[in-house]
């Protein structure tokens, strides 16, 4: 798996290392991840090695493609010093060892090789023209350029091993360049907007073995036994039957960002970061893999040899490995992993600590109840099916109290994830809810009412496919209408935030000025009383010696021991 967006999950080969970055946006590094079964795959932070980008002039932001590269190593050769990792010595003495290499695909045609632990640049091979896609295999590196040429090369070595032309989907836009193994055969897949082309270049002149007419396709993978071919889009997960004319013989509704497959098991990372598992012949899902706590799977990785998945999941942006067997899979129809309850104990010691400053805080605690009890307000399961109805009958009547629905207050959120999975079957019905919804956030998207933007986060979760397939020009002009007024409310939030911080620190200056006003009162009425008494030990002696230089003055004010405001000159006081 390469980089999605602004995350960078990719496992290597052998599933030993992990590369990983949260957010390429922000740092200019990927973090090296030493995996060990023997260890539960529970990673200690000081194993962790960091490619810094930065020291090479290069910006991990620019990369189209990260991947894993393996090769035998001898580790007895004189030309090859490598020291193993701290994490990988078991003591076995062997002549040879499966060596990875983290590959980097930039788009203007670089390809940067770095050694397992990232410290090392291996080898950077410079092609003449932009990288539109990239794939490794074993020790190859497979890459498609500008000019629709496919070359083969060798992660150690700048000249191409293969080179070949394409001649399908030369004139097309390709959206994704992918290799796959049918029955240990590599073969070339090619995806463009409308087409899905198979090829095959082990033959002299390189020909198209299969083509499929589908549009928007994602992810391509063969069965374990190479014969079906199964494609995913933004929609659906079809399988063809290879060996009757490639027809197709089923599909399920699911929204695909990875497929991969591990026996019989079909396995789909889902974009809301689940792992839906299917069967051929079989019309729903097998199992269901989840993350407690609606964190997300970020990548995942089959290991046949030990019939077991590797499963990273994202946790307050770094990644924790699970290991489920292909058993459990099979047996279990639902599984949560990061059932951890130590996790759950200091969640709940955190609440605690918000609980005691709220309740400084008067007005928060009651904004706060408010917003309790709207949420956990209990609605009786007849209102919620008589909601449902309802908005269903208006959908279809087009009737103008849609928005009236929708902002009802016999909504949950469970039934509004419902209802939209269940109830909202076509493009017509599914235009109509984002049009009202848009519409109203677009004309206050700071209004308190949080059903809508309930709404609209799961219509964009779970219809994106279906939301990006409707022409409309009405609705795209919604859609960018919502689009500039959330990116002003976004722009105006970090503003806000600020004042009330600003405030708030006012707010604790007042009372400490306050406290501290007390307390100097205090303190000046303890050093009145001391400087009083004191000043009584002084002046009483003072009165009774007839001092020549002590003078009353009308106010009463008594200088003692020359403390005076006249200055007398001793030689003319003399005379």
């Amino acid at each position: 798996m390469g980089s999605s967006l602004d995350l960078v999950a990719s496992f290597s080969h052998d599933s030993t290392r992990f590369a990983f970055q949260a957010s390429v946006a922000q740092k200019n590094n990927v973090d090296i991840y030493p995996l060990n079964e023997t260890k539960d795959y529970v990673v200690n932070s000081s194993l962790v090695s960091h490619i810094d980008y930065e020291t090479n002039d290069m910006k991990v932001s620019d990369v189209i493609f990260f991947g894993w590269c393996s090769d035998l190593i001898d580790t007895q050769s004189s030309n090859i010093k490598r020291k193993l990792d701290e994490d990988e010595g078991t003591g076995e003495s062997s002549e040879q060892r499966c060596e990875n290499f983290f590959v980097n695909g930039f788009p203007d045609g670089r390809i940067v090789v770095y050694s397992s632990n990232g410290k090392d640049i291996v080898n950077i091979i410079k092609n003449k023209k932009e990288i539109l896609g990239a794939d490794t295999d074993e020790s190859d590196i497979w890459i498609l350029d500008s000019d629709k040429v496919v070359k083969k090369l060798q992660y150690n070595n700048s000249k191409p091993l293969k080179t070949f032309t394409l001649v399908d989907g030369k004139d097309d836009e390709i959206v994704h360049f992918q290799i796959l193994h049918q029955n240990g055969t590599l073969l070339v897949c090619i995806i463009t907007k409308q087409m899905v082309y198979i090829v095959d270049p082990s033959k002299r002149r390189p020909s198209t073995k299969y083509s499929f007419e589908i549009s928007d396709a994602v992810a391509c993978e063969f069965s374990s036994d190479g014969k079906y071919l199964l494609i995913a889009n933004n929609e659906e997960l079809i399988a063809y039957d290879l060996k009757e004319d490639s027809k197709l013989i089923q599909s399920w509704p699911v929204q695909v960002k990875t497929l991969k497959t591990l026996d019989d098991l079909i396995m789909a990372l889902t974009t809301d970061g689940k792992i839906n598992n299917y069967k051929i012949g079989e019309a729903d899902k097998v199992c269901s893999i989840v993350v407690n706590e609606d964190l997300e799977i970020i990548d995942f990785t089959p290991i046949n040899s030990k019939q077991q998945v590797l499963i990273s999941w994202l946790n307050v942006n770094e990644p924790n490995f699970e290991s489920i067997s292909l058993k459990e899979i099979e047996t279990q129809g639902y599984i949560t992993i990061n059932k951890n309850e130590k996790n759950n104990a200091d969640e709940a010691d955190q609440k605690k600590l918000e609980e005691k400053e709220e309740e400084a805080q008067p007005e928060v605690q009651h904004e706060k109840k408010e917003t309790e009890t709207k949420i956990n307000k209990k609605v009786s399961k007849s209102d919620q099916v008589e909601i449902a109805n309802i908005l269903s009958s208006h959908l279809e009547a087009n009737s103008t109290e849609i928005l009236d629905d929708l902002m009802s207050g016999s909504w949950t959120e469970p039934e509004i994830k419902k209802f939209i999975l269940t109830k909202i079957n076509t493009v017509d019905h599914l235009s109509k809810i984002f049009l009202t919804i848009s519409k109203s956030i677009t004309q206050n998207p700071w209004n308190e009412e949080n059903l809508l933007p309930l709404w609209l986060k799961w219509l964009l979760t779970l219809k994106s496919g279906e939301l990006n397939s409707i022409k409309d020009k009405h609705t795209k002009k919604n859609c960018k209408h919502l689009k500039s007024a959330l990116r002003s409310s976004e722009e105006i939030l970090p503003v806000l935030l600020g004042i009330q911080g600003r405030l708030e620190m006012l707010r604790r200056q007042a009372k400490l000025r306050e406290d501290l006003a007390q307390l100097s009162m205090q303190e000046g009425e303890d050093d009145e009383i001391e400087v009083i008494e004191h000043s009584n030990v002084i002046s009483n002696p003072l009165q009774d010696q007839a001092s020549p230089v002590e003078k009353l003055e009308p106010d009463s004010i008594v200088y003692a021991n020359g403390e005076s405001d006249e200055f007398v000159d001793a030689s003319e006081y003399k005379d």
